[in-house]
């Protein structure tokens, strides 16, 4: 696959994975709160290092971030590119073994990216061959604060959507029984039910939020190690 054509695909992956959103009910929710539950979300990706006995089991990585770009001319040496990949991990057993081998001459035969598929892109793999790890820092983690601010917002909106929907279904029962003895019109009827289809769907997608972000908080760790590394060479092909 030819530079410009590699770019372009990464370039096409990474918008469609900004432009992931949680869907949002209310005003409850501060915008500060979507936004950090869409930066964990948008892009996640599984990546498995080869130590040199294999590609090992994969670990979760967010915030991907892929530089390919032109080295600088050498004469007499044939053109080539440069490749760096960065990324957030949380910390396991792996973090020594990484930590090990930054900012040594020590290589790593390859290293395995999987991205998810992001709206209309597809999923797609990237393989870095003879890595290197340039450097790896621990950074804090203060997502939780705004995740633990949004799932607040979420239960309230829950709990006022719930109520929303027992007095529009009440209502609903209502009309319909006086719809039978001719006291109501069909349109009322109609009305009533549309006012209780669209609370339980509100309902409905609030819930998917806060298990969302549920999710989120029980991955969450205190400290990231962010990791960059270099490749002599990248591929990338749709999964």
């Amino acid at each position: 696959m030819t530079l410009p054509i590699l770019a372009f695909l990464l370039a096409q992956h990474v918008l469609a994975a900004n432009q992931t959103r949680i869907p949002r009910d209310t005003g409850r929710v501060s915008v500060d709160s979507a936004s950090a539950a869409r930066r964990d979300t948008a892009a996640m990706a599984r990546i498995a290092l080869d130590f040199g006995s294999g590609v090992g089991a994969p670990f979760s990585a967010s915030a991907i971030d892929l530089t390919v770009s032109a080295a600088p001319a050498v004469p007499k040496t044939p053109p080539s590119t440069l490749v760096q990949l960065k990324f957030l991990r949380s910390p396991d057993t792996l973090t020594s073994e990484i930590a090990s081998r930054a900012g040594t001459n020590t290589r790593l035969p390859s290293a395995e990216v999987s991205l998810p598929a992001r709206g209309a892109m597809p999923a797609m793999t990237l393989r870095l061959y003879d890595v290197q790890v340039m450097s790896m820092r621990l950074v804090t983690n203060d997502d939780n604060i705004a995740l633990l601010q949004q799932r607040l917002g979420l239960q309230e909106s829950i709990a006022q959507l719930s109520i929303d929907l027992q007095e529009a279904q009440r209502q609903l029962a209502v009309t319909e029984s006086l719809d039978k003895r001719k006291l109501s019109s069909s349109l009322e009827v109609a009305h009533a039910h549309a006012t209780a289809d669209a609370l339980a769907s509100r309902l409905s997608v609030q819930h998917q939020n806060l298990a969302l972000v549920e999710q989120l908080l029980a991955h969450w760790t205190p400290v990231r190690e962010e990791i960059v590394l270099s490749a002599a060479r990248v591929e990338m092909q749709p999964r």
